[in-house]
This record gives structure tokens, sequence and C-alpha cells, in this order.
């Protein structure tokens, strides 16, 4: 009889590992608190390739030694806007249960090779938010950045404002972090900024700010902003 060894052998998935660049950059740059329409002046130096590294997520989130960039897409469609609460199934247990505006998420090293070009950041933005909703066409515009270092999640995080139109209301959380996705009126988004994650508030109360920027930028979505 032929004796057989079973070798019980556990192989780990692999971390995943999200495109940060280093704090001291942005402290050179300047660094603000809130939101900034200034994205002309942050953006091409914080996606450009020479800035860029991978970081393993678990790290990442804890070293304020580096931010995270962050696509945030708010999607317009017709004057009204695309909101959700942030669900039990999202990894960032930090902002569950708040109401969010913004779409999209960490790049990961998956992405790889995506800046190898000036439409490298565009097309991880995009990616994103395809994972997150199901959209069809999108128009949009970088129109802000955001920071927040008073709380722990945004002491590690940089996020990039994008306005987007959707030609319909056709979209779904795709992820189990998105709950009750729907549009509703841009008056009703922004009577009670208290709801809203930290990024999401920032926004609502510079909303007209945003969209008047996007408008100019070529993304309309509305014909008056708040009556």
């Amino acid at each position: 009889m032929v004796e057989v060894h079973v070798i019980d052998v556990h192989i780990m998935a692999a971390e995943e590992r999200v495109l940060c660049f280093k704090r001291e950059l942005f402290e050179e740059l300047g660094v603000f608190q809130g939101l900034s329409l200034d994205v002309e002046k942050y953006l091409p130096v914080v996606t450009s390739p020479a800035n860029l590294l991978y970081l393993d997520r678990s790290d990442a989130e804890q070293d304020k030694r580096y931010k995270q960039l962050i696509p945030y897409v708010l999607l317009f469609c017709h004057g009204s806007v695309l909101r959700y609460r942030r669900g039990k199934g999202g990894q960032e247990i930090r902002l569950h249960g708040l109401y969010s505006l913004g779409i999209g998420g960490h790049i990961s090293e998956e992405d790889h090779g995506l800046f190898a070009n000036d439409r490298g950041y565009h097309d991880g933005m995009r990616r994103e938010l395809l994972e997150e909703v199901a959209v069809d066409k999108v128009e949009d515009a970088a129109i802000a950045v955001i920071n927040d270092d008073s709380t722990e999640v945004g002491a590690v995080h940089f996020g990039v404002v994008h306005v987007a139109h959707v030609s319909n209301e056709n979209v779904a959380g795709r992820r189990s972090g998105i709950v009750g996705p729907e549009f509703i009126p841009i008056n009703e988004a922004v009577k009670d900024p208290s709801r809203y994650e930290s990024w999401s508030r920032f926004c609502v109360e510079h909303l007209d700010l945003l969209l008047s920027k996007a408008a100019a930028a070529g993304v309309a979505v509305a014909k008056q902003v708040m009556a």
C-alpha cells in the first residue's frame, strides 16, 4: 500500500495595495482643511507617477506619513444628486450609517500602469465608479480636492471631487457598502449637512460653488443650483 501524506496548505489572499503619495508633498503644496477649489494646483502633482507609490492598505490606514488618493464622484441627473448610506459591508467601519454623496474608492495596485499617461487618474476614477454603481455614459470634471485632518479617517486620505452628469437614474449599489442609493432633488440633499460623512458635508456646504465650477468646465447638472 502506498502511504499518502496530506499536507494542509493555507494560501493567504494577497493584501490590497493602495495608491498613495507622501504627506510631505502635500505640505510643500500647502496644507488646507476642508474643501479647496484649487484642484489645478494639487491634482497634477499628486497624480504624477514620480510621486506615487503603493502601500499595503492595513499599513496605509495607520501611517499618517502618507495620503491615500481617493476619487470622490458626485453623480447628478437632471437636477437631482445620488445619495446613499454607508453600509456595514463597507471596509471603512468609521463611516457606517452616515449619508454620502461621493462614489469611488481606493485605487489599487491592480490598476498599475494606468498612470503611464495623462489619462491615468481619470481612467482609475472611472474604474472605481463602475465598480460601485451601474452607470453608462458619464460626463465629468475634477473640480475640487478635500483634506480633513480632524478625523482618523481623513488624516490618511486625500479626496479629488468630481462632478458627473448621467443621462438616467438607473443605478444600483454594486457593493454592500452602498445602501439605498437614490437620486434626490438638490434642494433636499442640502437640508441637513450634519447627517453626512465629513467629505460629503464639505461638498454639501459648498455645493453651489462646486456646481458653478463644474458648469464652467462643461458639466452642467441643473439650470438652477438651489432655490
